[in-house]
């Protein structure tokens, strides 16, 4: 994937409009000048390709009121569709408008101007006296560039500061920071800058400086702070609430470090990965102990398929729990399990003939072999907020066979876990979305923001098509769906494949990496594309690889302050994304496949695969590596962050590494101690919980259970099931 070009200005004493850790990733960046064939097939208008070509013939010419004209008329009809920014990087074409504009000579804005200042002041005055957000929104998609889009900018930035939404504040405020001579051509529109607000410019630096701070980033609060009193040493202003010299306030407020404090340290493991971020790290190491009960899961045909010759390798560990207060919940495709995770025993009772299956209530569901061959790896995610339990159910198959004779559906449904013990609220069936002939699969478990909950659909034929949408969360009735892209499909029309794409939430944006050659972000109030970029995409045809999950991971993109990391699986390179915008900040290549991106500390990414890797989070450097080359040491599920440590399974240990360093801490034996073997990992209270591919065990700091107790238990269970 080409860097857009120039796209990636230094600091304002070199331009301060993208924060430190962008300038101080650009020396590791890897251009590939080639231009790459995309494997996607995006919604680009040939109308607008035609427009934008008259805008830059009168740009040329200089007739400025010609070239706004249209402008304006780009925007109004054509706004939410993709215009090619630059090889392999889309914009919405309404923000491409907007950037272009600002790139424009004095007396052209000047036209701009006099034509929609009038709905600009209408917006601002409606925000001012409503105290409303909406009409905010609308200068900034539509009249961004009038007299009125840097005082809407500034007013999002202070709003999203008091709701914590540091990245989101960053990315409005830095928006105010005109471009130097040093920046990228005039009318290059890959980055939009408010070339001439009156609003004090210093003091929005130093509000940038306390994002950088708040979100932990001490060096570069530290390096910015630096920059900022050699440019600014007398500037005075307004910050956090007192007003005096702008630097002396800074020093007072970055010398404080306890002032600052991690979200993602705290609270419940809630969905795949912990959080929707994709980024959860526990506050304190754990102190894991002998085994305090084990559960025992049925297998259904999903997770074997005994039958199928592409799965003659052993089973994966494909179940990822989470946790809501007292209990723990997990499903495959057929079956959601409570249990309280102190006891083992069912949710919500201490009867050890209860049945921990909450769905579905009947038991006598039969499972139905799919006719043509399987390709794929199953897993199996839910999600929990707001009290409710959210999962993907019914077959794994999302790209369903051409001439497969069984109806492969798959449901969304919904539990009540406060109020009602595991009762179901709604379910929605994939049968439900038929389109004429065309039958949509949900992906993965859904991410929730509000009474709003967002899932990937899939479609096989005509077309690979992949979209997301946007259903109540009260109701399950839906509220909007948006395609993302298409794409040819790679394996052959007699084959049901399988995949579990998951989308990441990251203060108001989606974000999904769609495994088949293009990474996307979206606005969750309405779908909208915000940017999608596209890059080398892999085609992986061989069964046996597509079915082995030693090869293939489960991993969606990762959010963190601002930057989005993505390891596509359909590609070798590792990528680190600035979220608002789009704009590659570092991308490697990778010698291995990557099945998990683990987390992010103050300044290190955690990756595995076979081996377990620390990264530069600002360049992407390799900063330590550790794990075996022997195939039998390979990392076999799915680590988790605690403390200052990365707890990592292999099939038959668990390894505990520092985060930073990359030293082994311990080693705590699994097979040898206790007969079990690795898993996908999860903290639940001061208990760390392994899913292996049969079970589910649970490692407590207290004694373990006596033999006898445990297999009693254990029997009664199953025989409830």
């Amino acid at each position: 994937m080409q860097i857009p070009r120039g796209c990636l200005p230094l600091l304002v004493w070199g331009a301060f409009s993208f924060s430190a850790e962008i300038a101080l990733a650009q020396p590791e960046l890897q251009v590939n000048a080639s231009r790459f064939r995309e494997s996607v097939s995006l919604d680009v208008n040939n109308t607008v390709l035609k427009k934008m070509g008259s805008v830059r013939d009168y740009l040329a010419e200089q007739q400025w009121e010609d070239a706004v004209k249209i402008l304006i008329q780009i925007s109004d009809e054509y706004g939410d569709t993709l215009y090619p920014e630059a090889p392999g990087r889309y914009l919405r074409v309404s923000e491409y408008c907007q950037n272009l504009l600002a790139g424009f000579p004095p007396e052209a804005i000047t036209i701009y101007r006099e034509k929609v200042d009038p709905r600009a002041k209408r917006w601002y005055e409606e925000a001012i006296s409503d105290s409303s957000h909406q009409p905010l929104i609308n200068i900034t998609e539509q009249a961004l560039m009038s007299s009125y889009g840097d005082d809407a900018l500034n007013l999002l930035g202070e709003r999203a500061w008091e709701q914590g939404q540091l990245a989101e504040a960053r990315s409005l405020w830095r928006k105010l920071i005109p471009r130097t001579a040093s920046d990228s051509p005039v009318y290059d529109a890959g980055l939009f800058h408010y070339p001439d607000t009156d609003l004090p410019v210093p003091e929005i630096l130093a509000r940038l400086i306390l994002v950088s701070f708040f979100e932990g980033n001490f060096r570069q609060a530290d390096f910015e702070f630096s920059q900022f009193h050699k440019k600014f040493p007398e500037a005075t202003g307004k910050l956090a609430g007192k007003e005096g010299n702008l630097s002396d306030l800074l020093a007072e407020i970055l010398a404080d470090h306890s002032r600052v404090s991690f979200p993602e340290n705290q609270g419940e493991f809630k969905t795949f990965a912990g959080h929707q971020t994709r980024n959860f790290r526990a506050a304190q190491q754990l102190d894991v102990g002998t085994i305090a009960w084990s559960f025992p899961v049925p297998m259904v045909w999903s997770q074997e398929y005994t039958a199928k010759p592409a799965f003659g390798l052993r089973v994966p560990p494909g179940l990822f729990p989470v946790v809501h207060g007292e209990h723990v919940f997990f499903n495959d495709s057929e079956r959601i399990y409570g249990l309280n995770w102190k006891t083992g025993l069912p949710a919500w009772s201490q009867d050890q003939k209860s049945s921990p299956i909450l769905y579905p209530s009947a038991s006598h569901l039969v499972s139905r072999l799919p006719f043509r061959p399987v390709v794929g790896v199953p897993r199996y995610t839910s999600t929990i907020a707001g009290g409710r339990l959210y999962a993907r159910m019914g077959s794994p198959v999302t790209s369903v066979a051409k001439d497969e004779r069984l109806g492969l559906f798959s449901d969304l449904v919904c539990l009540d876990l406060d109020q009602g013990q595991g009762k179901l609220l709604w379910k929605i069936s994939s049968a439900q979305l038929r389109e004429q002939n065309f039958v949509w699969s949900f992906e993965g478990a859904p991410v929730v923001s509000g009474n709003r909950l967002f899932v990937v659909l899939h479609r096989g034929f005509p077309e690979v098509q992949t979209n997301v949408a946007c259903f109540s969360a009260d109701t399950g009735e839906m509220i909007w769906n948006q395609k993302v892209c298409l794409a040819l499909r790679s394996i052959e029309e007699g084959v049901n494949y399988i995949s579990h794409l998951l989308l990441t939430l990251g203060e108001d944006h989606l974000y999904l990496s769609t495994d088949m050659g293009a990474i996307a972000s979206l606005d969750t109030a309405d779908g909208k594309l915000n940017w999608l970029v596209t890059y080398a995409s892999q085609d992986k045809t061989d069964r046996d690889e597509l079915s082995n999950h030693m090869k293939m991971g489960l991993v969606p993109c990762l959010y963190d302050r601002g930057i989005l990391f993505a390891a596509p699986q359909d590609s070798s390179q590792l990528m680190a994304f600035d979220a608002e915008s789009g704009l590659l900040l570092w991308q490697r290549p990778w010698p291995e496949q990557i099945r998990n991106l683990l987390g992010v500390t103050q300044s290190t990414l955690i990756v595995s695969g076979n081996r377990l890797f620390g990264l530069d989070r600002e360049t992407g450097r390799i900063t330590w590596k550790t794990g075996y080359h022997d195939p039998e040491g390979y990392g076999y599920g799915r680590g988790v962050l605690a403390g200052k440590s990365v707890y990592w399974p292999l099939r038959e240990d668990i390894l505990v590494v520092d985060t930073e360093q990359g030293f082994l801490k311990q080693k705590i034996s699994l097979r040898k101690r206790y007969g079990e073997s690795g898993g996908n990992l999860v903290i639940a209270g001061n208990q760390l919980l392994v899913a292996q591919p049969r079970r589910l065990t649970a490692f407590g700091i207290e004694g373990r259970v006596p033999v006898n107790e445990s297999k009693e238990k254990l029997s009664a269970l199953i025989r409830n099931q």
